[in-house]
Parts: C-alpha cells; sequence; structure tokens
C-alpha cells in the first residue's frame, strides 16, 4: 500500500483554494489516524486491512484463522528442522500405555485379537522369545510399527 509522507499531504492541504479551519484539521486527524494504524500493524504483522477492521468481526476472525495458520506452519518447521515436539507420532502400548516409537504387532491372550505393545511389554507377551513357547500358547508375532515421524 502506498503512504504519502505527512508533509506531502499537508502541503496538498495548503494548495486548496481556501479551506476552513474544521476540513484542515479532519484531513489533519485522518492523517494521523492513517500514520497512527500503519505504524501499529508494521509492529504487529504487515497487513494490508485497516485499522478499524478490528472491531469488525469477519475481519478479526480472517485475522484469527491467519495467526492459527501461521502458528500451525511454524510447528511444521520446527518438527522438520528438529526442534519439534519428540513425542510427535508416537503411539501407546496396549499392555502398559506408554508412549514408543516402536511397537510390536502380535496376540498374546486367550482372545487372539492383535495388539501392538513395547519392546518391554513384548517380552512378558512372548516370553522373549521370537516364536513364542510352550509357556506362552497364544503369542503370535505380526510385524513392527515404526514411527517415521521421530527424528
Amino acid at each position: 500500500s502506498d503512504q504519502f509522507p505527512r508533509d506531502v499531504v499537508t502541503d496538498s492541504l495548503n494548495e486548496f483554494e481556501s479551506p476552513n479551519d474544521e476540513s484542515l484539521e479532519e484531513l489533519i486527524r485522518l492523517d494521523e489516524g492513517i500514520h497512527q494504524c500503519t505504524d501499529d500493524d508494521e509492529q504487529n504483522s504487515s497487513s494490508e486491512e485497516f485499522c478499524n477492521d478490528k472491531d469488525d468481526p469477519v475481519a478479526r476472525k480472517k485475522a484469527e484463522r491467519k495467526a492459527l495458520k501461521k502458528k500451525k506452519k511454524a510447528e511444521r518447521r520446527a518438527q522438520r528442522e528438529g526442534r519439534g515436539d519428540p513425542t510427535a507420532g508416537q503411539k501407546s502400548c496396549d499392555m502398559c500405555d506408554k508412549g514408543v516409537d516402536l511397537l510390536v504387532r502380535c496376540t498374546y491372550d486367550e482372545t487372539l485379537q492383535w495388539r501392538m505393545v513395547c519392546g518391554g511389554c513384548w517380552k512378558k507377551a512372548s516370553g522373549g522369545v521370537v516364536d513364542g513357547d510352550n509357556s506362552h500358547p497364544y503369542y503370535r508375532y505380526g510385524g513392527l510399527w515404526k514411527n517415521r515421524r521421530k527424528n
């Protein structure tokens, strides 16, 4: 947005044929209001909206959406650069509910339902043997899940 310097605006006021004092003061107030709004906008963000839109609910919603979008973008960037949440993408173990980056899919009880267990619980479920043993008749291996979002 093109902004006029204050001296250009006041010089252009002098070129009017004969402005009365009220119209001159009103133009100066408008000029000062525009400069005040642009100063505030430069500090908060480089927006092209008018300052009077702060009371406008549509403009406020738009600003909130824009701020939320910037926040999510910053979080994604931080995650890519290795500065993000270390627990991002983790799943919890079905036995101990601990969030981990590697789970083993297996069955280990009489329901024969597939469960996701962490390494510590896997030793309890299988007896520490890949194919199970006689003391763990319901154990069956079903694969691994790895957290691909881990740094």
